[in-house]
């Protein structure tokens, strides 16, 4: 499976334009179905990948769209280069060289470091300096 990430828009076939069932149908059926913020203004569900290294987040509006990915796969790349062996400071520069300047660095509460990109839409987390998943979105 191509795990290119491409920013804004998904990773390979998965694109934020797609809906659950055309998803299912490009990779097949979730390992787990979860459904968080019944309570919240924006409710969403979650297909867990575990076997292929992400999950997807879908709106629970009336397109039920894929709004977020969270990716944790090792083999996954960015601009053509593998990812999860990179610092935080050799993913600012990768975004940098792609011209992608603005960026936040904050130390989370749960001890991962988060390196944003807010005008991309995405979030690199770290635990002791190692990427642990990108968050990304339309």
């Amino acid at each position: 499976m191509n795990l290119e990430i491409e920013l804004r828009k998904g990773i390979g076939e998965i694109a934020f334009h797609k809906n659950m069932d055309e998803i299912v149908s490009i990779i097949g059926s979730p390992t787990e179905i979860e459904s968080i913020g019944e309570d919240m203004e924006m409710p969403t569900t979650i297909f867990h990948y575990d076997n292929l290294g992400f999950r997807l987040f879908f709106n629970n509006d009336s397109l039920g769209k894929l709004s977020c990915i969270d990716l944790y796969n090792e083999e996954s790349t960015l601009f053509n280069e593998k990812i999860f062996n990179l610092s935080p400071e050799k993913i600012i520069l990768l975004m940098k060289k792609n011209n992608i300047l603005s960026f936040e660095e904050e130390e989370e509460a749960w001890q991962e470091k988060r390196v944003s990109f807010h005008e991309y839409n995405v979030d690199f987390y770290f635990n002791d300096e190692k990427l642990s998943s990108v968050i990304f979105g339309e």
